[in-house]
């Protein structure tokens, strides 16, 4: 049995029909905090399991019977590794074998991406657990780059605080199928950590010109101070803690922590992943 955090998210979601595709017959139980959204899971044959990160005893009752979990890092702003030790340890309690974890690009305890250090934290838990594990270090979802254009069609410029930094961008959608490949596969993939990336990397000032030539309208890249990027989060109304996640981000993106390239999400999935490029043009073509 594999149990599915994060089901009703977009990995988690699209993990779980790489698994159905690969294998209809395959035992999958998907966690969810409520049982109302669980209802298209039950529909394609996935056993539901009620829990939350941050109730300890649902998840002992979830991890029943599963022998490997694909732990997707928990959106809850607050204390996410908090939320991800109560995971591995109702995991450990219930014998699972296996533990899949979706963490972040090059996760170190000096990371300038807030959430980085959770992700890092995490990791180390992991690996002392006892448990065999897979980590799936991702890049930057391509999926969350329109979010940081915003208006740029309109304006004609993209607002940002990464500086002349590469970036890496891989689509969630080819992260989902990786993960589907490993968790279909478990034993060759024990105690590795993969650097899932995809086969490019761009500065802001080169995505700027890609939409240039897909939208045919002239789109600058403007680099802005992360603090005003932070004050401009917050004119949108979002929280602070938000904010402070998102230029973070920002920071860990100019200091170069995203500016890597590995074959692994290539390899994995047999084929080349989507190129930032693609993934530009099917969003914004005209």
């Amino acid at each position: 049995m594999i149990l599915i955090t994060g089901a009703n998210g977009h990995l988690g979601g699209a993990t779980i029909d790489f698994l159905l595709k690969k294998n209809p017959n395959s035992k999958i139980k998907a966690l969810v905090r409520a049982e109302e959204k669980g209802k298209d899971f039950k529909a394609k044959g996935v056993e539901l399991a009620i829990g939350d990160y941050l109730n300890y005893d649902s998840l002992v009752n979830a991890f029943k019977g599963v022998e490997t979990f694909l732990l997707v890092s928990s959106s809850t702003m607050g204390d996410r590794h908090a939320q991800h030790a109560n995971a591995i340890k109702a995991a450990k309690q219930n014998g699972v074998k296996h533990i899949v974890y979706t963490s972040v690009l090059g996760g170190n305890p000096n990371s300038k991406f807030s959430a980085g250090i959770d992700h890092y934290k995490t990791e180390e838990d992991i690996k002392n657990s006892g448990i065999a594990y897979t980590i799936m270090r991702n890049t930057y979802y391509a999926d969350f780059l329109p979010d940081i254009i915003g208006n740029a069609l309109e304006s004609g410029a993209i607002y940002y605080s990464s500086g002349n930094a590469k970036i890496n961008f891989a689509a969630r959608i080819n992260m989902a199928e990786a993960n589907a490949v490993v968790l279909s596969d478990i034993t060759n993939h024990q105690n590795k950590i993969y650097e899932i990336t995809s086969g490019s990397k761009y500065t802001f000032d080169e995505i700027a010109g890609m939409l240039s030539e897909i939208t045919g309208k002239q789109i600058k890249y403007v680099d802005i101070p992360v603090e005003a990027l932070k004050e401009n989060i917050i004119k949108f109304g979002m929280p602070k803690e938000v904010a402070e996640l998102m230029g973070s981000i920002a920071e860990s993106m100019k200091a170069g922590e995203f500016d890597f390239i590995d074959p692994t999400l290539e390899k994995l999935l047999g084929r080349k992943p989507v190129d930032l490029k693609d993934f530009l043009l099917n969003v914004y073509k005209k």
